[in-house]
């Protein structure tokens, strides 16, 4: 708040008695206790007018670069932002299947080719759908690998849905081989993929990883007994633009040979208890799946618990933070309006006080004059007395 000078015009500080430009004394009594206060409200109404400017415009900000960033990775989640489609495998599916029994089996030798579609065929019925059957946050619900000839590499699409409600596009670009496997062994390969990693995008945002870290995730995709059995007898792939080329070893994953047309009843009863086996070995992954679903359903639901109970919290402390805010500021204009009717009472004493003394200068100067009148009025009785005197 500035003090005009009623000589001069130049603005003082609060609380100066002189102007400091021309040395006048400066009037208080012109200053305005209402005033003071609309100023003061005015200076604190603009503050929190421009504090509020930055804030929209910071949350703008903040929204336009989040908007964005969905959009690259959640893209059909807008009506105008529609990725890639999958698109149904036209493969021949009983003819897919006994192509992957005769890879699984042991009797498909050598190399192999196989269609995109047939590939793909594959890829939705050992895949994707034991996987859809799976509750799970992250679910994969489709699969598809293309081939680009124009970088001559495979490409390979993995639809997700978040929480059955939010589709997300994971595109992989780059080399596909196998790992063969060891001479002898009979245990499934842990990691029987190796990728050449060139590019990832989800959705359209490109994201560069280590090729182990893509590869532990890929390979969960793919833990079930038939699909482990295939990459187990592959040695080699290669892909171009007709399709997939494997090349396989002889016998299945014990590393038996291939069945001939004369083959003795002691190996058929031996592939009966093989059967029978990976049955046995099938429920228990079953089972095993549906105590992990089930463990990871009740962890959901503790989680889901944990945050509305924090949510509640938060509410709670801002409410209690609100109500400390305006408690303050209740005081704080309570503690104004104090000052001002002190200022204002103040300001009636001096006023009184300037009155009075002036009432006293008043009668002071009467005073004065009532004595000189009477001291001349005094001197010229006498000087009449004196001269009547002198005339006897």
């Amino acid at each position: 708040m500035m003090i005009k000078c009623q000589k001069c015009g130049f603005e003082n500080q609060m609380g100066s008695i002189f102007c400091r430009e021309c040395g006048e004394k400066l009037n208080m009594d012109a200053i305005d206790p209402n005033k003071l206060q609309k100023d003061v409200d005015k200076e604190k109404l603009i503050k929190r007018t421009k504090k509020r400017i930055k804030g929209a415009i910071s949350g703008a900000i903040t929204l336009i670069v989040v908007a964005a960033f969905v959009f690259l990775v959640f893209p059909d989640l807008f009506p105008f932002g529609h990725m890639r489609s999958y698109e149904e495998p036209t493969a021949n599916e009983a003819s897919v299947q006994q192509k992957f029994k005769a890879a699984t089996g042991g009797t498909a030798v050598g190399r192999v080719k196989y269609s995109y579609p047939e590939v793909n065929q594959m890829l939705k019925k050992q895949v994707v759908e034991p996987l859809l059957e799976i509750d799970s946050f992250a679910k994969v619900t489709a699969m598809e690998v293309t081939y680009d000839e124009t970088k001559n590499h495979p490409v390979v699409y993995i639809w997700v849905s978040l929480k059955d409600k939010v589709p997300v596009l994971y595109t992989l670009y780059g080399g596909i081989s196998f790992n063969a496997p060891e001479e002898g062994s009979k245990e499934p390969q842990t990691q029987p993929l190796k990728l050449d990693v060139k590019r990832l995008d989800i959705g359209r945002l490109p994201v560069y990883v280590s090729k182990n870290t893509f590869l532990n995730g890929l390979s969960t995709l793919l833990e079930n007994e038939a699909v482990a059995d295939f990459f187990q007898r592959a040695k080699e792939v290669e892909f171009n633009a007709e399709g997939m080329t494997v090349n396989f070893a002889k016998g299945g994953p014990s590393n038996n040979m291939a069945p001939e047309a004369s083959a003795s009843s002691k190996a058929s009863s031996s592939k009966t208890a093989t059967s029978s086996a990976k049955s046995s070995a099938n429920s228990e992954k079953a089972e095993a799946a549906r105590q992990k679903a089930e463990e990871e359903k009740e962890k959901k639901r503790q989680l889901e618990e944990e945050r509305k109970r924090k949510a509640e919290e938060e509410a709670q402390r801002r409410k209690e933070k609100e109500e400390e805010r305006k408690r303050k500021i209740e005081e704080e204009n309570e503690r104004r309006k104090q000052e001002a009717e002190e200022r204002k009472r103040r300001q009636e004493e001096e006023n009184e006080r300037r009155r009075q003394e002036a009432e006293d200068r008043r009668r002071e100067r009467e005073d004065r004059r009532n004595n000189n009148y009477n001291g001349s009025s005094r001197s010229s009785r006498n000087n009449r007395s004196s001269r009547n005197n002198n005339r006897w």
